[in-house]
């Protein structure tokens, strides 16, 4: 059986590399890099099935869903993303792409959030967790004493950072540059993710607002603080939230850390059944993979499907392109159109400030005038009066 490892060449985020890395872990070879925004372009050297774990976040590419008949998988710890302002919504989960799904349920779920959106669109799903709770503590590790702030609010690390006396702080940040990470190998980055997680399971304490760092810190035994909006989203973070200590900004800004700090909270161990049960599965998808010899003769052949599919889809994608960079053209000249309107009405708005100003300015020097006026009045009349007495 050959293997293919799904990865996002052009991420900007390292969680990505991170679902990369722990569904590598149970693959007995690699064969294949596929890239997840390319699903449905992958084509094998030849006719055969090629075996891979699809955990992780669904899609950029909506195009590119469902995937190459060429992969067979395992449809485990998924997060399917749906924006309807800025994209398709739902859609790529119906029609052709939520057939595909009904032919291999049920689905795993990363979240809460995931599953409600399959059964939304008539796909039996199951709550599986998040592949990264599968992680194995790396050897020889030791413990520091530094707390990283890994992509943490202002406020929160204003407020780390005052309180802390005796520990080392390092900020991190999960952000990559696209263009940087595409030109290293698949090797390489996954060296990176390695040495990250190894500072992660060496921590005294991980602050975070990403739950892709909390759940690698707590499958590595590392106590973690995640700090989240005060209105959160209840069905992405709402089944890990008791695994972790957890504070809203609010709570965050008015607890005393100080002792936080110095005596972090374990985290909750009960977190051991979803990860025995994301082992289990993966492992025997393997075991399946390698005793069971798949029938090949219903995949298209290679050259036919290139050119009646693949062909078809690249060039479609080279026009999605063409659309999407013209409507980013678009999008930056109504930006630009917008700030520039938001200057005007701050300058219209000073200038408005300025008249008023200038109109209280005006009242007062009427109203001393009027007063000044009165008291002429009253001064020239007395004087009459007093002028008839003398004739």
């Amino acid at each position: 059986m050959k293997y293919g490892l799904m990865y996002f060449k052009d991420t900007d985020n390292i969680g990505d590399d991170i679902q990369t890395y722990v569904a590598k872990r149970f693959l007995p070879h690699i064969d294949y890099y596929i890239d997840r925004e390319k699903l449905n372009c992958f084509i094998p050297n030849e006719k055969e099935y090629v075996s891979m774990i699809m955990n992780g976040w669904y899609i950029h590419n909506k195009c590119a869903w469902p995937p190459s008949p060429y992969i067979n998988h395992l449809l485990i710890s998924m997060h399917f993303m749906s924006v309807e302002a800025t994209d398709v919504g739902d859609k790529y989960l119906q029609g052709l792409g939520g057939n595909y799904l009904k032919i291999y349920e049920p689905i795993g779920a990363r979240d809460i959030e995931t599953k409600k959106r399959l059964e939304k669109n008539g796909i039996e799903s199951y709550f599986s967790g998040c592949m990264t709770l599968t992680l194995e503590k790396f050897e020889n590790v030791e413990k520091t004493n530094k707390i990283y702030l890994v992509d943490a609010e202002e406020s929160v690390k204003e407020k780390v950072k005052k309180e802390n006396t005796e520990y080392e702080i390092e900020e991190i940040t999960h952000w990559l540059e696209p263009s940087e990470v595409s030109k290293k190998s698949i090797d390489q980055r996954l060296q990176d993710v390695e040495e990250l997680l190894k500072k992660y399971q060496g921590a005294h304490l991980v602050i975070t607002n990403r739950l892709h760092v909390a759940l690698p810190c707590i499958a590595l035994g590392t106590p973690v603080i995640l700090v989240h909006p005060e209105y959160y989203d209840e069905d992405r973070l709402g089944a890990f939230l008791k695994y972790m200590d957890n504070y809203t900004d609010t709570e965050f800004d008015n607890i005393d850390i100080k002792e936080l700090l110095k005596n972090p909270k374990p985290n909750n161990e009960e977190y051991k059944q979803i990860r025995e049960q994301l082992i289990e599965r993966c492992k025997d998808f393997i075991n399946k993979c390698e005793t069971n010899n798949m029938d090949t003769s219903k995949l298209p052949d290679i050259k036919e499907y290139y050119g009646n599919y693949v062909s078809k889809i690249e060039w479609y994608k080279d026009i999605y392109e063409i659309e999407r960079q013209s409507l980013e053209r678009v999008e930056t000249k109504r930006v630009k159109e917008y700030k520039q309107k938001v200057e005007d009405i701050k300058y219209l708005n000073t200038q408005i400030e300025n008249l008023n100003i200038q109109v209280e300015s005006l009242k007062k020097n009427n109203s001393e005038l009027q007063e000044q006026k009165v008291n002429l009045e009253q001064k020239n009349n007395k004087t009459k009066e007093e002028n008839k007495k003398i004739r």
